[in-house]
């Protein structure tokens, strides 16, 4: 169940005068507010969320391996790639490695063959974030990504904004933020991240018992065949 950054701090407020004991104080909504958005941060990084993944297609230029149109500008982070499909095809092309030595790659031609991210001080980062390698890679892609709720040019979450993950995981990873920061109750700050991590762990049970295909395109197979 969603909620507002309001209704989370109220319930966070409570858990924390529940579990605090010695040591509680009155926490300002201020704080609370940002102890709610870390919380947040930390849920929206920590899990691939349905609600916040979409999917885009851009084309690159064929000349410098990058977007030709400025699409990922509500992408926080470039971890928040998930993955990267030339358009139409299900096969994912594979990211490139860390240590991959583009000016190795013997290779000509407009099917990128692996994906990675602009260096962050690229002027384009900020919106385009993503290079393809061979730099001569062109057409068209599909990209699925998570996207973070801050929309520009918005800068700020308000009390009134929705976040659309389970308010109880939100209320206790508020909660955990807040005793966890304030270093007054070590053993409240323990009680809290247990029930954040189980809450956790029983929303990924429960989206792992959805029934998926066997094949990325969704078709069962109705035959068998012995391969010789």
């Amino acid at each position: 169940m969603s909620a507002t950054i309001r209704e989370i701090v109220d319930a966070a407020l409570t858990v924390v005068g529940e579990v605090s004991g010695a040591g509680v104080q009155q926490y300002e909504d201020d704080r609370m507010k940002q102890d709610a958005i870390r919380a947040f941060d930390m849920m929206f990084r920590k899990g691939e969320w349905r609600q916040y993944l979409q999917w885009f297609t851009v084309t690159i230029d064929g000349t410098l391996g990058i977007p030709t149109t400025d699409t990922f500008e509500t992408i926080k982070d470039f971890e928040d790639f998930i993955c990267v499909m030339v358009a139409g095809e299900t096969r994912p092309i594979p990211i490139a490695p860390a240590r991959f030595n583009p000016n190795t790659l013997n290779v000509t031609g407009t099917r990128p063959i692996y994906w990675t991210s602009l260096n962050a001080t690229n002027v384009n980062y900020r919106k385009r974030k993503l290079l393809f390698y061979p730099a001569t890679s062109a057409g068209n892609v599909n990209v699925l990504a998570k996207v973070y709720p801050l929309t520009p040019p918005a800068t700020q979450f308000d009390f009134a904004d929705v976040f659309y993950l389970d308010k109880n995981l939100l209320v206790y990873a508020t909660a955990y933020m807040t005793l966890s920061g304030d270093d007054l109750n070590a053993g409240a700050a323990d009680v809290v991240r247990n029930l954040m991590e189980m809450t956790y762990k029983d929303i990924q049970a429960a989206l792992a018992k959805h029934p998926i295909p066997i094949t990325t395109g969704g078709v069962i197979p109705s035959y068998w065949q012995e391969r010789v």
